[in-house]
């Protein structure tokens, strides 16, 4: 009996189902992208072992509830959230087995009373002499599983056993076995439609089958009246969608109408309904609904009190995050304080690169009126998204796909596009296309790092000289795409933007005021619904304007610019910015303000790890004044960082964590908010996280990652994306310190000896407790935002939890955190470096989480899910140096002479 319970109810065994179900829903994941949702569900989701492991897992909790005593009134905060835990389990497993969820697809005009399940059901009907019998069963079928059903009805004395024999999509195959006959069947459905009826006589049994979904009766009828799709001005991106339905409830005598759309549901009889989709056609609407009154009930309530338990945990006094605050303060007080300044350093910077020799320089092309410049950036323009911006941003942003540079040549944004529009002939002589490949510019002729747009061409036949070459590389699958073809990629890419500059496609500044879907036209695109005055406009004005910046006439450009900026004030204003929104963005760009903190962070921690692991070694008042200024002067760039983020709030109108470039300066900022929180005068914490914020940004600047402030897609326009994004993504910067801080713990472990082991082991001791309090708030934002984030799914599509890979590999991250915060009550696993090495392994889940899943796996997270990308080269390293330090340090932490004075 001791050993069972040692098996079933320790920390131990906690630990390992933990792990083990962590592991599983990875897996699950990658199952769902080769083989299907179905897949997925079949082998882990819904399997009996794995109900068995929840179930073992619950019971687990109990046990060590008891065990530990918390729900005495000491511990009473954490026995709260601990116990959320089993109200959210109950809550799911009343989901899973009574509730319900379907599709309703009405065509305007149309009523229905009836929903297709979301499950798939085998269905059979047999009959003799007047005698039948109805067997139903749940089925979960794909590739992986093509043999699990099987099903015996009974009639009278005679038998039928089936079993299925063959599933592809869209058909089961299926043996029927009564006494000695035999017969296979092909039943044609699948999910989301009902199937073909088959029937077939087997041993004087008439038998009817059918495979699919099966239709459900509600209580009351549902019927559309309109569909209304609305599209961001200018382009085919979708804004909103929404239903206008009526609600026609016979039994109790009542019929109203209701509007529903993104994150608005209709809730009635508990049955709730969401916007879906739509047909192409826009005459008809898909609702998804569910019905899930007690499931959806106690879930929330868990969640309220997980989140409560959470928060007064913080406060408790007994607690060991308050412990932790108790030996670091303890600490503190035998080192120095952490002193706060305001100092403002805000520094312009200048791009150069060298001429190409044979290509024309700059100073051989016709010069732009800077003053011109600045006023041309300052027009507005029509992006592809349909977002309308100033030119600055076009121009910032097209210059950075070009030459990836923020300048060129001392010339900023505004003059470069305005020179390429006005001035193509030279300019298509100017190195400006980036090119990284040796290979490339061999093919190309070039030497140095840009070509020219004139480079790509053979001048002798007037062809592509890349065409072949384009050609072959779309033609390979993503995965096989090498270096070069990926080279060849890009080049093409900028060749194609600079063939749109010099043609002036991407010039769409002149408003249509006829058209209600206000689109903005170029001058080569020659609209026809525009016409006198407006034509004029399109084909003359701008043309005009060109020509008078090209030749230098600037006042003649000052009168033309006049009047097409009013044009576009006049005829723009129903989608245009405000002006005040308008200065805020060129303001933005001028500042180039994240690009700048990534330089100015990344310097001050490299200065300051060097300065703090000189201390180590060798302390004196003139180095602590140093690292104490320095500290100073983070907090300040801190707040430069605050109110960039606050300005991107402001120009875009929505929270600055909606795309990937986004997300990853929200989660900089998070990670410096942490370092700062949590240093409580460490010097090593600070340089850590001033450091790892420098990082995070300069990712953000890679090429594969895009600063273009864009439009929301409809499921994103909720305050959901303020709530939710910015907890569960908060919490990535903290883990983020707490890996650092874990990795900076192993190579003070590497570099301690006899002579220096109690002043290290103290500094490791500080930053194991600063980590370890990191790690608790990151996984309490990390679980809270995952089940905000149910909330939000809920509202949107009509389900709490769909086991969705970003929503799974989320909560993946909160099983490794879990467990990672669980370890010091493993015997085995409670030594420091046991969890500063968890620390640093653990944040892999969340690279997986952020990264992995966009690229790797489909769902309905990956809003800009492209081809599948190889893992970068220097992921690998990464790993073979954490490694490498894991190593060192394990063998210097298990010397005799270091663990003993």
């Amino acid at each position: 009996m001791k050993l069972l319970s040692k098996l079933l109810f320790s920390m131990q065994s906690m630990g390992v189902m933990i792990l083990l179900f962590a592991f599983s829903i990875g897996t699950a994941t990658f199952i769902e992208n080769d083989f299907g949702t179905i897949a997925a569900k079949a082998l882990v989701y819904n399997a009996t072992w794995f109900d068995i492991l929840l179930a073992l897992l619950a019971v687990n909790l109990i046990v060590n509830i008891f065990r530990y005593k918390m729900y005495r009134r000491q511990k009473f905060t954490i026995f709260l959230f601990h116990l959320a835990f089993l109200v959210i389990l109950l809550g799911a497993a009343l989901t899973r087995f009574v509730s319900f969820e379907g599709m309703i697809h009405l065509r305007e005009g149309e009523m229905t009373n009836t929903l297709l399940s979301d499950r798939t059901y085998v269905q059979v009907n047999a009959t003799k002499d007047g005698q039948s019998v109805h067997g139903e069963k749940q089925v979960l079928l794909s590739v992986l599983n093509q043999k699990s059903y099987h099903q015996t009805i009974h009639l009278g004395d005679r038998k039928i056993s089936f079993r299925s024999v063959k599933y592809v999509p869209n058909a089961l195959v299926v043996k029927a076995v009564s006494g000695n006959q035999k017969k296979e069947v092909i039943l044609r459905g699948d999910k989301g439609y009902e199937g073909k009826k088959s029937r077939f006589m087997l041993n004087g049994i008439s038998v009817v089958m059918q495979y699919g979904s099966k239709p459900i009766k509600m209580p009351f009828s549902i019927m559309l009246n309109d569909f209304q799709l609305d599209r961001y001005p200018g382009s085919m991106s979708p804004s909103s969608y929404a239903s206008q339905v009526t609600v026609i409830d016979k039994e109790n005598n009542k019929m109203f109408p209701f509007h529903i759309y993104m994150n608005h549901v209709l809730n009635y009889r508990g049955y709730r309904f969401f916007q879906s989709s739509y047909d192409r056609d826009e005459l008809g609407s898909i609702f998804s609904v569910n019905h899930d009154q007690w499931g959806t009930l106690f879930t929330y309530i868990g969640y309220f009190m997980m989140v409560l338990g959470m928060f007064l945990s913080l406060a408790n006094r007994n607690s060991h995050f308050a412990a932790l605050g108790r030996f670091l303060k303890k600490s503190e007080q035998k080192t120095h304080t952490l002193g706060l300044i305001f100092i403002l350093l805000l520094t312009l910077g200048a791009s150069t690169a060298n001429a190409q020799h044979g290509h024309l320089t700059i100073d051989k092309i016709p010069k732009i009126d800077k003053v011109q410049a600045k006023k041309f950036g300052e027009l507005m323009v029509q992006a592809n998204n349909g977002r309308i911006e100033p030119v600055n941003t076009l121009a910032g942003e097209l210059l950075r796909k070009i030459a990836w540079k923020n300048s060129f040549h001392g010339l900023n944004p505004d003059e470069v596009l305005l020179g390429m529009i006005s001035e193509p002939l030279y300019w298509q002589q100017v190195p400006i296309i980036k090119i990284g490949d040796k290979e490339l510019k061999k093919r190309l002729g070039i030497r140095g790092k840009y070509a020219s747009y004139l480079d790509f061409i053979d001048m002798k036949n007037g062809t592509y000289k890349l065409q072949q070459l384009v050609s072959a590389v779309y033609a390979k699958k993503p995965a096989q795409r090498g270096v070069l073809d990926k080279e060849v990629m890009k080049a093409d890419e900028r060749l194609n933007i600079c063939f749109m500059i010099y043609t002036g496609q991407f010039l769409k500044m002149v408003p249509d005021p006829t058209n209600t879907n206000h689109p903005w036209y170029s001058p080569v695109s020659k609209p026809t619904t525009l016409s006198g005055q407006d034509s004029l406009m399109v084909i003359s004005i701008i043309p005009q304007y060109l020509k008078a910046v090209s030749k230098g006439e600037n006042k003649l450009a000052g009168k033309l610019y006049n009047s097409f900026a009013t044009y576009q004030s006049k005829y723009g204003a129903a989608i245009m910015p405000s002006p005040r929104k308008i200065k805020a963005e060129l303001w933005y760009n001028k500042l180039m303000i994240f690009f700048r903190l990534g330089m100015w962070l990344g310097t001050l921690g490299l200065i300051m790890i060097v300065l703090t692991f000189v201390e180590l070694f060798k302390s004196s008042k003139g180095l602590r004044f140093t690292l104490k200024l320095f500290t100073w002067i983070v907090v300040l760039l801190f707040i430069v960082y605050t109110y960039g983020l606050g300005l991107r709030w402001y120009i875009s109108g929505h929270a600055p964590w909606s795309n990937g470039f986004e997300s990853m300066i929200y989660i900089g900022w998070v990670t410096l908010l942490a370092g700062l929180l949590f240093s409580r005068g460490s010097k090593m914490a600070v340089a850590a996280t001033t450091i790892l914020a420098s990082i995070i940004l300069m990712v953000a600047h890679l090429s594969w990652m895009d600063p273009e402030i864009t439009n929301l897609v409809p499921v994103l326009k909720s305050y959901w994306l303020t709530i939710h994004v910015s907890v569960i993504t908060a919490s990535y910067g903290f883990l983020a310190l707490g890996m650092l801080l874990g990795f900076i713990n192993l190579v003070l472990m590497i570099f301690k000896n006899p002579r220096n082991r109690e002043h290290i082991s103290q500094r490791i001791d500080e930053l194991t407790a600063i980590n370890e309090r990191t790690l608790i708030i990151g996984l309490y934002m990390l679980t809270i935002g995952t089940f905000l984030g149910g909330v939000w799914a809920n509202e949107s599509w009509g389900r709490y939890w769909g086991w969705d890979p970003k929503e799974t590999w989320a909560l993946v991250s909160v099983l490794v955190y879990s467990f990672i915060a669980h370890m010091r009550y493993i015997p085995a696993l409670k030594s420091q470096f046991s969890f500063n090495v968890a620390s640093v392994l653990g944040y892999f889940s969340i690279l997986m989480t952020y990264f992995g899943v966009n690229y790797y796996l489909s769902g309905l997270h990956s809003y800009a899910k492209g081809d599948p990308v190889p893992i970068p080269d220097f992921v690998y390293y990464l790993v073979g140096v954490i490694i490498l330090v894991v190593v060192w340090a394990y063998n210097k932490e298990h010397r005799p002479e270091i663990q003993n004075k």
